[in-house]
């Protein structure tokens, strides 16, 4: 349930002295650039804001069932609308100004998605927009959970794509035309943490257990996803999960505290769909989780917009209280999508209890506190569904999200750590195109440092760096995933590295 406005205008109108660790090698200066980053932080949102939010304008619109539960922005009045209760997806003035708004364009893609079993639904919750030179489409999500009473409900495991045609001159302004389809992301997820594909530890997060038959998918414990949005990079999908919420700092078990929301970075989302469907299960390809401290909340709809700022919709498991009291209520949370950036801000913005925002549109602008967004509200089957606007209103500290960061002030790896896996450490390489300030460390999957390889001003060059796995208590570190992490200027960038028994 998201909107990743591109930040180019495309055809449909979106528009100090130098310190070492005593146990470390200096680096080595040596006589073709390449990003990538690590996703996992367990991070703890700052002291929440309490001013309830202003409502600037509500609208309604017609629809068979009032399930409204994600939204993408088509130009700068239009929107594409995802229901959990059918397989049309819709087209809206995203302003109207009759009450009840009639629909301008629906597509039926039931018959693409070929359900199995009574069950005849998607439970679409999700979606995002990809900008391109393929055009512009748009990427659906069902939420791949049970049933409310825990029934098996394998419809709901599509993902698939739509083509944007139109240029929002003709009647209707856009149309949608089927691309292909998945279906098994829920099996790959499971599999990638059952199997220990992420190098935490066998079913680290406990996924199988959250997603098996008779477990309500409401529960803290269950399994729903509700939001997608890319990366920083552009082309990553970010899948994020309404439950379960996990563990932030060990294995999430029947006894472990759940306090966080997780995020699963899918690294091949537009070669997933390009079949009808493509074949499967284990086509899917996953980066580093990433665990974000919400207040105890889930991920309801995380948005992207203006370079590397995010606007997360975040709620509990099951229904608000009402009055809402935290954490049983909406909060909204501004993040710079860096998992090893600063944590996830809560803002001011609150929501009555009659209001379920699942979807969002955000302006592609910087975030600020007078940043007004656009809400898609989940009115539980009523014919007529309603989306708000409202401010997110400010923040503790600091006000406005950060700046985006592009790499670390120049600095990139140029030999990645190796060997990866290592038993006894590991090596790795850096350039550093002009002298400047560099810091070089090693931190757990908590997010705890552990070592200093470097902090202070590098030559220009490339610079040798490796580290033995032994931090200052002089024992090796347990086996599981680390990073190493650059910082230069105003960037970071991190590599992961596995230690094996």
């Amino acid at each position: 349930m998201t909107l990743f406005p591109r930040m180019i205008r495309n055809r449909e109108g979106a528009h100090p002295g130098a310190r070492r660790a005593s146990a470390v090698k200096p680096p080595r200066r040596r006589a073709g650039p390449r990003w990538a980053w690590l996703a996992f932080a367990c991070a703890s949102a700052l002291i929440p804001a309490s001013s309830p939010a202003q409502v600037v304008h509500e609208y309604t619109y017609a629809s068979p069932h009032g399930d409204a539960s994600g939204a993408v922005a088509i130009g700068d009045t239009l929107m594409f609308v995802n229901n959990n209760e059918d397989s049309f997806l819709r087209l809206y003035a995203r302003y109207p100004g009759a009450g009840c708004s009639t629909v301008l364009y629906s597509i039926n893609v039931k018959a693409n998605l070929a359900f199995t079993g009574s069950d005849t639904t998607a439970d679409l919750e999700a979606i995002v927009k990809m900008v391109d030179a393929n055009g512009v489409r748009i990427y659906w999500l069902g939420s791949m959970s049970n049933s409310a009473s825990g029934n098996l409900r394998p419809n709901r495991s599509r993902i698939f794509a739509t083509q944007v045609n139109g240029d929002g001159l003709g009647s209707p302004p856009y149309t949608l035309s089927y691309l292909g389809r998945y279906d098994h992301l829920r099996d790959d997820i499971i599999a990638w943490d059952v199997n220990n594909l992420h190098g935490l530890g066998a079913n680290y997060f406990g996924l199988a257990a959250s997603a098996a038959n008779n477990v309500n998918p409401k529960l803290a414990s269950g399994f729903n996803v509700e939001g997608l949005t890319l990366g920083p990079d552009g082309t990553t999908a970010y899948i994020s999960f309404r439950t379960p919420f996990v563990n932030c700092c060990g294995p999430t078990t029947s006894t472990s505290p759940r306090t966080h929301a997780l995020i699963i970075p899918l690294l091949n989302m537009p070669a997933l769909v390009t079949g009808n469907p493509t074949p499967g299960p284990g086509a899917a390809h996953f980066g580093a989780p990433i665990l974000l401290a919400l207040g105890t909340r889930g991920i309801r709809s995380i948005d992207y917009t203006y370079p590397g700022q995010y606007l997360i919709t975040a709620g509990p498991a099951d229904n608000v209280s009402s009055p809402p009291v935290a954490p049983l209520d909406f909060r909204l949370f501004t993040w710079s999508g860096n998992p090893l950036g600063p944590p996830p801000v809560e803002r001011a913005a609150t929501f009555a209890a009659t209001y379920s925002p699942e979807g969002c549109i955000v302006p592609n602008s910087r975030i600020t506190a007078s940043t007004v967004a656009e809400f898609i509200n989940d009115d539980g089957n009523n014919a007529c569904w309603r989306s708000i606007t409202c401010a997110v209103g400010p923040a503790a500290d600091p006000l406005d999200v950060p700046l985006p960061t592009h790499g670390a002030g120049g600095v990139w790896f140029s030999r990645l750590p190796a060997p990866n896996p290592a038993r006894r450490g590991m090596s790795f390489t850096i350039t550093v195109p002009r002298e400047q300030w560099v810091d070089v460390s090693i931190h757990d999957v908590a997010g705890r440092q552990l070592a200093t390889l470097w902090h202070g001003s590098l030559s220009a060059g490339e610079h040798d760096f490796s580290w033995s796995g032994v931090p200052r208590s002089a024992r090796h570190e347990p086996a599981g995933l680390y990073w190493v992490r650059v910082r230069a200027g105003d960037g970071a960038e991190a590599k992961p590295f596995m230690l094996t028994p």
